[in-house]
């Protein structure tokens, strides 16, 4: 019965608790000051940047599928253009790593947006609301490819718009919890397509595709373990619209081809350390399971954050 009572006693500790009463504020205030984060490896900031500062987190990743590993790197690269404004870009390139290709390929950039629309502080608890408004960039090689040359870009501009929601829980034993949802919608535009190309067209095909939209939902979570040391995880659940391709093969044939949605559902353990208020980094690996119509993936990834 003592065990019991102990390991009931420790999950209390750890339960949220009300912060109204003024020394649970001051309490709040307190750990909100010395606790430093990096932010889990995917769901992203609802808050913005102070006006006139910079905040740089790149990524450098290898994404395993099928055995093949794919390195890259991409990350975040933001401007604080007004105190609930901020702006910025987020590029993306790829290595090769086969044999007789280990060159560096340019992907798809993102140019960003993000409007705050409320903020959270210890007095006034109200999670932190941002309104996210993304322009995918088609800057990656999508047709033209040479026999033994992969694809890394779309070759659609892709609208896309989203909300972040970010919001702190004092737990029983005076550390922090910081929980964040991201729910991400992209609008990609029809494009032109020739010969080999990321569509599965083959050499001698002219047409166009309309990729299909995709929808994100990420639920992230971070725990303050000490106040350098967090524990992040991450689910983010992937839904792909049909992609419709029209257009005509190398002898002159009508091609028409819908690609069946797909989905899948991955989840993304970390660990972070922050050496300053200002610094730190983040290492994880996201696991994806096969889903539906996709593959298996597992992807380490490491981050380095600089607030400026």
């Amino acid at each position: 019965m003592k065990s019991v009572a102990r390991i009931l006693a420790a999950l209390l500790a750890c339960v949220p608790v009300a912060a109204s009463a003024e020394t649970d504020v001051d309490q709040l205030t307190a750990a909100m000051k010395v606790a430093r984060w990096t932010g889990p490896l995917l769901a992203s900031n609802a808050e913005t940047l102070p006006q006139g500062h910079v905040y740089t987190e790149p990524y450098f990743f290898d994404g395993i599928l099928g055995g093949e590993h794919h390195p890259g790197t991409s990350g975040f690269y933001q401007y604080g253009l007004t105190d609930s404004w901020t702006v910025g870009v987020q590029p993306f390139f790829s290595l090769g790593a086969e044999r007789f290709n280990h060159d560096l390929a340019l992907g798809d950039f993102k140019l960003l947006s993000q409007v705050r629309l409320s903020h959270f502080t210890p007095e006034r608890q109200v999670p932190s609301v941002a309104l996210v408004t993304n322009l995918v960039i088609p800057t990656g090689k999508d047709d033209h490819l040479g026999r033994l040359k992969s694809g890394h870009g779309s070759g659609s501009f892709a609208p896309e718009i989203g909300v972040n929601v970010q919001q702190y829980f004092l737990l029983g034993n005076g550390r922090l919890l910081r929980a964040r949802i991201n729910v991400l919608h992209d609008f990609p535009l029809r494009t032109g397509v020739s010969g080999r190309s990321v569509y599965g067209t083959d050499a001698g095909f002219h047409g166009h595709a309309r990729p299909g939209a995709k929808t994100t939902v990420i639920l992230g979570a971070e725990y303050s373990l000490t106040n350098e040391w967090v524990l992040a995880f991450d689910v983010e659940g992937d839904h792909w619209g049909k992609t419709r391709l029209k257009g005509r093969d190398a002898a002159g044939a009508p091609v028409d081809r819908i690609s069946p949605v797909s989905w899948n559902v991955g989840v993304a353990p970390a660990v972070e350390y922050n050496w300053s208020a200002r610094a730190g980094a983040i290492f994880g690996v996201w696991v994806v399971p096969k889903g539906h119509n996709t593959q298996s993936s597992v992807t380490p990834a490491i981050a380095i954050q600089r607030f400026w």
